[in-house]
This record gives structure tokens, sequence and C-alpha cells, in this order.
């Protein structure tokens, strides 16, 4: 139960949307724009330095958008780029290269090269400033308002709304989750055996499907009852203003420069 709640908290970002800082005041268009460029640079790069200015640009963003260093990092290093790092394992051993250290016994060795290991490290870094940006993203910006930006670029409706609705529930189904084992572990008396704490968890997974069906029916046929036509409507319009433009444009430098820096290749192999 404490892992479930740990990843609600963990999840759940909408405390810091409300702050003072500086991404939260800008335009959510501008802001999914210029983070989405910084992201597409990060996945195009092959070298380590642009890497590392991305890093401290989202470090700059976290900070002056007034996010908890050690909140975000967490954040953004939790699930993806541990599972990135599994994959990267074992580059360093079949990478051909300079080689670093031996490990093994007589014949039966293996190499780890310097080229390897950097393709690990770069592989990882760069995953991790993708998390990062993201993260920045929802950390800053309330879902709906991404909802309404996504529209505005003709995102396919069917897809907007799938979003939505997904966001919307998801934390809805984790509490539900969470009651229906604090509702088992309140009934146990004494420590239960190991095939019975995996009958309970699949009783309960089985429950919370067949409760996701059912309130999605009751959903839809509410939402039916209301006059609802396949299009969600938003109220009121969101307009840029020279804060939006100077943040866009700042964005846009930072690319020009992270893509000048890979083209000279500096710090690359």
């Amino acid at each position: 139960m404490s892992l479930l709640k740990a990843f609600e908290d963990i999840v759940y970002a909408e405390k810091f949307q409300a702050l003072s800082g500086l991404l939260q005041g800008i335009d959510p268009r501008v802001k999914f724009c210029s983070l989405v460029s910084l992201l597409v640079v990060a996945v195009g790069v092959r070298t380590i330095t642009p890497l590392v200015i991305l890093f401290v640009t989202i470090t700059v963003f976290a900070v002056v958008s007034k996010i908890p260093l050690k909140y975000f990092f967490l954040r953004a290093t939790l699930f993806i780029p541990i599972f990135a790092a599994v994959i990267a394992l074992p580059l360093p051993f079949i990478t051909p290269g300079t080689t670093l250290t031996v490990i093994g016994y007589n014949e039966y060795v293996i190499y780890i090269t310097r080229e390897g290991v950097y393709r690990a490290l770069q592989f990882v870094f760069r995953i991790w400033v993708c998390v990062g940006l993201l993260v920045l993203l929802m950390s800053t910006t309330r879902f709906t308002a991404i909802i309404r930006a996504l529209e505005t670029f003709k995102i396919p409706r069917v897809f907007v709304m799938m979003t939505g609705v997904t966001h919307r529930f998801i934390f809805l189904f984790i509490n539900e989750a969470y009651r229906m084992l604090l509702a088992k572990e309140a009934r146990n008396v004494g420590r239960e055996q190991r095939m019975q704490v995996m009958k309970s968890l699949a009783y309960i997974i089985g429950t919370l499907f067949i409760r996701a069906y059912e309130r999605s029916e009751r959903v839809y046929l509410a939402m039916m009852a209301k006059a609802y036509t396949g299009e969600a409507r938003s109220m009121g319009k969101m307009r840029c203003s020279w804060r939006d433009w100077v943040f866009g444009v700042a964005s846009c430098f930072i690319c020009i420069i992270v893509v000048l820096i890979e083209f000279l290749n500096v710090g690359g192999i």
C-alpha cells in the first residue's frame, strides 16, 4: 500500500502547477512547443556535451519554476531512466573499441570498452533529459491546459479525448485500489501464506477491472444524458503575451546552440 501511495505522490504534481514560477506563467502552447523542441534536439544529438547543456537548462527551469530539486530529480530518475539503464547494460561489453578493463578468468574473459561505456552513459543520459523535460511540462502545466493546447494544434480528437479521460481516471483507480488493499489488510489476522497473497492480489486486480468497466459505462451514459456530442468545449481563449514570445525565442536560441555544439562535435568520441 505504501508503494501505491508513493507512486501516486510522485506522479501527482498538481501542487506545483499553481505556483508563481517562470514556466507556470508561460502560455501552454508556447511551453509545449518549446519543451518538445528541446526534447527533439536531445533525441537527435550524439555527444554528451549538448546533453549536459540541456541538463543545465532543465535544472535552471526547475529552479525558476519553484519545483523542489529533490522531488524533480526523484521523479525524473525513477521508472524509465532506470529501465533504460538496464537496457544499456550490455553496451560496454558488445561495443568494439579501446579496452578499459578485462573481467574473467583464463580464456573466459569479457572486455569493457571505452566506447561502450560512453554509449551506455549517453543513452541513459539522453533518456533522463527527455523524461526531465516531460516532468517539467507536467509539473508546471495543468492537464486541462495541455489538452486545450493539443486541440489547438489539431491533434486528432480521439487521441486528445482518450488522453484526457485516462489522466482523469488513473488517480481515481489508484485510490480505488488503495481502499481495496486497506480493506483486505483490515480483515486479515496474522501473516498470510504466499499463495494466499497471490490469490488475494488476483482477486483485487479482477475486481478493479470490473469496477473500471462499470464506472466507464456510468460515465458514458451520464455524458450522453447531458447532450454530449463527441466534441469537448473549452471555456475562454488562450493568448500569448510578450513574456511567452521571449521564452519561445530563448528556447529556439538554446536549441540552435545545442545543434551547433553537436555539429562541431564538442565532447564526442
